[in-house]
């Protein structure tokens, strides 16, 4: 980005983190704008056409960016690095996302604390009790599907979805990408102290000896793919002391059971294959809203789009020389155009 961008639209962008107040809706602002807005989702089928990206430069983009100010976070300040130009305000205000705070949960917990001790236990409030230690350990033998505060590694929903958490490593997928996310130790800070090998069909993941001070390399995932990958459209980042992201891009287009061989394989029927629209080929796409639109014609009444391309050529026909319509008005109900 260039110097004189810099803070020119934090007054709108802290608008916007003020309503959401989470970053990942924030995000999800950022891109639902340019899926509807732009044509920035849309490939490129052809050298000839104007709108859309070359296949996989979108994903290229959003990773640049991601790892050009991961790794300004990670060396000097921005303010830095930026030259200060004239006429550029300074950021009015900023926006801060934390977790609610332990005082509030303390200050909470006082209050509850001093109404209870005002009335005496009665034998619901000892039935409610023992209904809550009940549900507090049956939610203890639960698989680990939401965020948990107290731990280092956040798995939430859509760091499993169609794939699995597993000790070292969880992973999602759609029908065309595969996110792997290897945890690594909280030590680990800099991605030059990591070995990331990504094979069409072997993935490795390991931190140098050098930082862990062994003689030997700490691996942390290594294994041979179930299924092949684009190595040229497959890329990392460094999420520091929580772990290394892959985004791997499918060879072929269909749903993994399993990112290595010899890791238990997830259960198809847990598997959401529901295709969204935007994700399908330019050509499927046509058919789909081909086929919504014959479906809206025929509840209206009107002629379906093979019907209307019918009539256009047999409105050309109409009033050609050697026609008996010639002269007459348009009406394609007098011809048979049944097939």
């Amino acid at each position: 980005m260039a110097a004189p961008m810099v803070g020119k639209f934090d007054g709108n962008l802290c608008d916007i983190l003020q309503n959401v107040q989470q970053i990942d809706t924030f995000l999800d602002v950022i891109f639902e704008f340019l899926y509807r807005r732009t044509d920035f989702y849309k490939s490129m089928r052809h050298q000839h056409d104007t709108m859309g990206l070359p296949p996989g430069m979108a994903r290229r983009l959003v990773m640049q960016t991601f790892m050009k100010y991961e790794k300004i976070g990670q060396g000097p300040q921005l303010s830095d690095l930026q030259i200060q130009e004239p006429g550029v305000p300074e950021p009015m205000n900023t926006v801060e996302i934390t977790e609610m705070t332990e005082t509030a949960d303390s200050t909470t917990e006082k209050a509850k604390k001093a109404e209870t001790e005002t009335r005496e236990e009665t034998p619901a409030d000892t039935k409610m009790k023992e209904t809550q230690a009940e549900r507090k350990t049956s939610e203890s033998n639960t698989d680990v599907t939401k965020p948990k505060t107290g731990d280092r590694h956040i798995i939430t929903e859509s760091d499993t979805y169609n794939g699995a958490l597993r000790d070292n490593y969880a992973w999602s997928q759609t029908l065309g990408d595969v996110d792997l996310k290897v945890f690594v130790p909280e030590t680990l800070r800099k991605a030059k102290d990591l070995t990331v090998d990504i094979r069409e069909d072997h993935v490795k993941v390991a931190v140098k000896g050098q930082h862990t001070g062994a003689s030997e390399p700490q691996v942390l995932l290594d294994g041979k793919l179930t299924m092949k990958v684009r190595c040229d459209q497959s890329m990392w980042s460094l999420h520091p002391g929580h772990y290394v992201q892959l985004s791997l891009e499918k060879q072929k287009e269909t749903w993994w059971r399993a990112i290595v061989e010899g890791e238990p394989p997830i259960d198809n029927k847990s598997i959401d294959n529901v295709q969204n629209v935007s994700e399908m080929d330019e050509e499927a796409q046509q058919d789909y809203r081909r086929v919504m639109f014959d479906m809206e014609q025929k509840r209206l009444g009107k002629p379906t789009s093979k019907e209307m391309e019918t009539h256009d050529i047999l409105r050309k026909a109409w009033d050609a020389e050697g026609s008996p319509f010639k002269g007459t008005e348009f009406d394609p109900s007098t011809v048979n155009i049944s097939t």
